[in-house]
């Protein structure tokens, strides 16, 4: 038993860090949208939105790792395909010398299926068996904490690849690692799945249990309003890169600082969340001190400024979002376990997508009225708004467990 426990951990830690490694390309692509394909900030965001349309629609594919299947497995054989899919995504996508927007977009979104459905794979091992052994929190803090872990490599790499190598070095190389992925489902044991009739039968009984739970949805909709952080992604890069000139290193670099600050954050989530009613303290942590650090990014305005802030955000952000993650995880049914904590990530990518989305037209628009660092505060000042709104969310969602979760 206990090198079948080590064994889940390597497998945890390989496939995030083959996940996260693959972020060696995505400084190149935010550089081909820019100077490639000439995209400004707002088409850009929305190109980003549907590039990763994929993560939003998650439960859709959590289905076929529950319901479907393959011989006698439901999570092994599916891990090892999907891989495989963004491995060939990465590969066509470095075979045209010019880049063109319908097929580069199609392209990534390819490549964000194959990452999605492995992700879904890989969480419901994480559920299914840290439900059985009550290791969802160190579960997850092990996945975030190399996913962190690889951007330590992969923020300078990426910056790296950006400014000195081709987007067709950038993206065979980000092909190798969903590869590693593909072989590492050779690891993974898991007990016979049944028929498919028996599969499906379970996991629909599940997912009814789970959609008459109000903690569910009150889960869902406080994931959605604290992870709204307009001041991010499309807008926060246009920011760095236009009206402060950094360099693509440097903002390489504030992602290697952001990563080793994440996996000192998953650390001490693990640590704090074994504690007696940790998850429920760190949860309410996420809102009363999620909402006066987000207008700390009132002063990101300089090379200082903006590593500390970096490693700050990067660290509590690590540790509040696990408090979500494992408070999502308590919450899925038995059989479903893939779909639904698919369907509460789903919450989290939306409110990306649809952060990126406002952040970017919103940000175009008021910097060329305003100024940049006036459509920065703004858009800062929304996100705190976001935070403090799923308060009420978050303690509908701890019910009368909030003491033990």
């Amino acid at each position: 038993m206990a090198a079948r426990g080590r064994r889940l951990y390597w497998f945890f830690a390989l496939n995030y860090f083959a996940q996260g490694m693959a972020g060696l390309a995505y400084e190149p692509v935010s550089y081909l949208l820019k100077d490639s394909l000439g995209l400004g900030p707002a088409r850009a965001a929305a190109f980003v939105t549907w590039m990763t349309f994929p993560l939003i629609i998650k439960p859709l594919f959590g289905l076929l790792t529950d319901f479907l299947p393959w011989s006698g497995r439901r999570r092994a054989p599916h891990l090892a395909a999907v891989s495989l899919v963004s491995s060939a995504g990465w590969i066509l996508l470095a075979a045209p010398a010019r880049h063109r927007y319908a097929s580069t977009l199609a392209l990534l979104i390819l490549i964000n299926v194959g990452f999605v459905l492995c992700d879904i794979v890989c969480d419901g091992v994480m559920v299914e068996r840290g439900k059985e052994r009550g290791l969802t929190g160190i579960y997850q803090a092990v996945q975030i904490g190399t996913l962190y872990a690889a951007l330590v490599v992969t923020g300078l790499g990426g910056g790296w690849l950006a400014a000195h190598a081709t987007y067709r070095t950038a993206f065979l190389l980000a092909a190798v690692f969903p590869a590693l992925t593909a072989a590492s489902a050779f690891w993974l044991e898991e007990s016979g799945a049944g028929s498919i009739h028996e599969t499906a039968a379970r996991g629909w009984a599940g997912l009814k249990s789970m959609a008459a739970d109000r903690r569910a949805w009150a889960a869902a909709i406080g994931i959605f309003l604290w992870s709204f952080c307009p001041f991010l992604g499309t807008a926060q890069f246009y920011y760095q890169s236009e009206a402060l000139k950094l360099s693509p290193l440097f903002i390489g670099g504030l992602s290697t600082v952001g990563g080793l600050a994440g996996v000192a954050g998953a650390a001490l989530f693990g640590r704090l969340s074994a504690r007696e009613g940790g998850t429920a303290r760190l949860a309410r942590g996420s809102v009363l001190a999620g909402a006066p650090l987000s207008l700390l990014y009132l002063f990101y305005v300089g090379p200082g400024s903006i590593l500390a802030l970096t490693v700050l955000f990067a660290l509590t952000g690590v540790v509040f979002r696990l408090a979500w993650m494992d408070l999502a995880a308590r919450l899925c049914p038995e059989g479903a376990e893939a779909t639904a904590f698919a369907a509460f990530m789903a919450v989290f990518n939306l409110a990306a997508a649809a952060s990126n989305w406002v952040g970017g037209a919103l940000y175009e628009r008021l910097a060329a009225s305003h100024g940049s660092y006036q459509a920065m505060a703004a858009l800062s000042l929304v996100g705190t708004l976001g935070t403090v709104a799923a308060w009420p969310a978050l303690r509908a969602a701890l019910g009368n467990d909030a003491t033990r979760a």
